[in-house]
Order: C-alpha cells, then sequence, then structure tokens
C-alpha cells in the first residue's frame, strides 16, 4: 500500500469520526416551551455547552482529515 493511500484511509477514518461527532452531538431543536427551575435551566445549559464542544471537536477532524486528503495528492 502506498503512501498516499495510507494518508487517504486515515483522513477518511478522521472525517467520519467527524462526521459522525457533529451529527451524534447537534442539539435538537424543538419548538416546544418548556417552564425549568433554575437548577434545571444550568444542568441543560451545561448539556448544551458540552454538546456545542463536540461539534466543535468533529468540525476540527473534518478539517484535519481534508488536510491530510490535500497533502496526499502531493505524495509520491
Amino acid at each position: 500500500m502506498s503512501k498516499q493511500n495510507i494518508f487517504n484511509l486515515i483522513a477518511l477514518a478522521i472525517n467520519m469520526a467527524g462526521a459522525y461527532m457533529m451529527y451524534h452531538y447537534t442539539p435538537k431543536i424543538s419548538s416546544q416551551l418548556f417552564l425549568y427551575t433554575d437548577a434545571e435551566t444550568e444542568s441543560k445549559r451545561k448539556r448544551d455547552a458540552y454538546k456545542n464542544k463536540m461539534v466543535r471537536i468533529g468540525m476540527l477532524l473534518l478539517f484535519i482529515g481534508f488536510l491530510l486528503q490535500s497533502i496526499a495528492l502531493f505524495i509520491d
């Protein structure tokens, strides 16, 4: 297996991981209205902050995978 194929394979695996993270951790959007206590609001805020962080990490993984695939184009 050539170096180019190895780079592409690693990049595809990283891209798949990033796409899964972005899909899995994207906050669900609902048009329903709920009234929460302060404790519930804080726990929901923490959960949403965690999900947003995971989506950002997924986007970073996609970017890294893209860079690796771009590098693989120039490897002989």
